[in-house]
């Protein structure tokens, strides 16, 4: 029954007109597998015409150095070799990423960032203080999903999902503490989106350092595919 209603909503906010809110209930659809991947490889053409009509009214240049997207980090805080979108991983059944997979994707198409923090508070080990997450290049909020509570399967725990317009780029940041962004906020390279945490069904374990996961993702079609992005800075 759960189910049902969730596609009706779903079905009345495609309609909606407005692309913050038919991305908001794509992406939640997809991420709990409430609809089909094909019905959602289907639906996503039109959602993003949509998105990229509402990102013409933002025009800044795309041709600048990303900007590391964890305040006070260096390259050097990136995890080894971490963008590996073909392989087996997080205890997914499924080998390599699909976006349309949802929380049971598989691979890991993303980087990780690490903040130095031994004894798991969320809190830089030297200032004692939270770590901010930065957007790396200019790009406007479309979801922010905040609440992620223990026991919660959801492997981003608290996240962020942005577009940026002059690339087109769809960027994700997974495992924050705080967000301080809401949909439809438009952030300049190197505005202030939450502060690192440690949410997410893995991300939680005591055995995983703290970091913040980012995925950026380029439309091919109807699919989204992986961007390894380390060169971008």
């Amino acid at each position: 029954m759960r189910s049902i209603v969730l596609i009706l909503i779903f079905a009345v906010m495609t309609i909606s007109g407005d692309p913050l809110t038919d991305w908001a209930a794509f992406e939640l659809n997809v991420r709990d597998g409430i609809i089909s991947k094909d019905s959602a490889r289907s639906d996503f053409p039109d959602i993003y015409k949509k998105i990229k009509s509402e990102a013409e009214q933002y025009r800044y240049s795309s041709d600048v150095k990303w900007s590391i997207p964890i305040a006070g980090c260096s390259i050097t805080d990136f995890g080894k070799g971490g963008f590996k979108p073909d392989i087996r991983y997080g205890g997914s059944e499924i080998k390599g990423y699909d976006f349309y997979d949802g929380n049971r994707h598989g691979g890991h198409p993303a980087y990780d960032i690490f903040i130095k923090d031994k004894n798991r508070d969320c809190l830089d080990d030297k200032s004692g203080k939270s770590v901010q997450v930065v957007a790396p290049i200019n790009c406007f909020v479309l979801t922010s999903s905040s609440g992620w509570m223990k026991g919660s399967s959801i492997r981003g725990g608290n996240y962020v999902w942005a577009f940026a317009p002059d690339s087109g780029y769809f960027l994700y940041f997974a495992h924050m503490r705080e967000i301080k962004v809401k949909p439809g906020t438009f952030l300049k390279q190197g505005d202030t989106l939450g502060t690192v945490g440690r949410t997410g069904k893995n991300a939680d374990i005591p055995r995983s350092p703290t970091h913040i996961h980012m995925t950026v993702l380029k439309v091919n079609g109807e699919n989204l595919k992986p961007v390894d992005f380390i060169n971008k800075f």
